[in-house]
């Protein structure tokens, strides 16, 4: 098992009781630049806005760095839901003594529904993990996205100079919108 699965199982008093091998099973799809935050064997039910198509499916859900994602195989099928963290709209929690807490995953075209703990605190607790892992992966971005356009400007300033000749200055720009 990955160090940083292990970790996050940890860090939220998760229980693999009987689940072990079908962790080390989905973390096959996952990536080696991912870092793992959060981990959990777990049932799921997936909801499909446009066709109001609604899945019920056991499984494991990780929170990466780079994504959300739910991995299940029953019997010969196998489903993987994956959501990069920039399509993600909202997130949030609910739940009581009897049905157990659930966190919903919102985007623009479906909806992931995981059975977690009963605790309300640990709820918020990954509801507010969840919402800063989308938060700091979007910053991110976007600090990229405004460093290029800085460095863009430069090589304008460049190129008006006489210092970069067009090519020049175009290749480095297309290069950096690329990003």
């Amino acid at each position: 098992m990955r160090k940083d699965v292990e970790e996050a199982l940890k860090k939220y008093g998760v229980t693999v009781f009987g689940n072990k091998k079908n962790i080390e099973k989905a973390e096959e799809k996952l990536w080696d630049e991912e870092t793992v935050f959060y981990v959990e064997p777990t049932n799921a039910v997936i909801y499909s806005v446009n066709i109001k198509d609604k899945q019920k499916l056991p499984g494991v859900f990780f929170v990466t760095n780079k994504r959300v994602l739910f991995c299940s195989k029953t019997g010969l099928s196998e489903t993987m839901e994956t959501f990069a963290l920039s399509e993600i709209k909202s997130v949030n929690s609910s739940g009581n003594s009897i049905s157990g807490g659930h966190i919903s995953i919102h985007t623009m075209t479906k909806t992931l529904d995981i059975l977690v703990t009963y605790k309300k605190k640990v709820m918020q607790e990954i509801v507010d993990m969840i919402n800063k892992v989308v938060y700091d992966y979007n910053n991110s971005t976007n600090e990229a996205g405004s460093n290029n356009l800085q460095q863009i400007e430069k090589l304008y300033e460049l190129y008006e100079k006489g210092i970069l000749s067009k090519e020049e200055f175009e290749t480095k720009k297309k290069k950096l919108l690329e990003w």
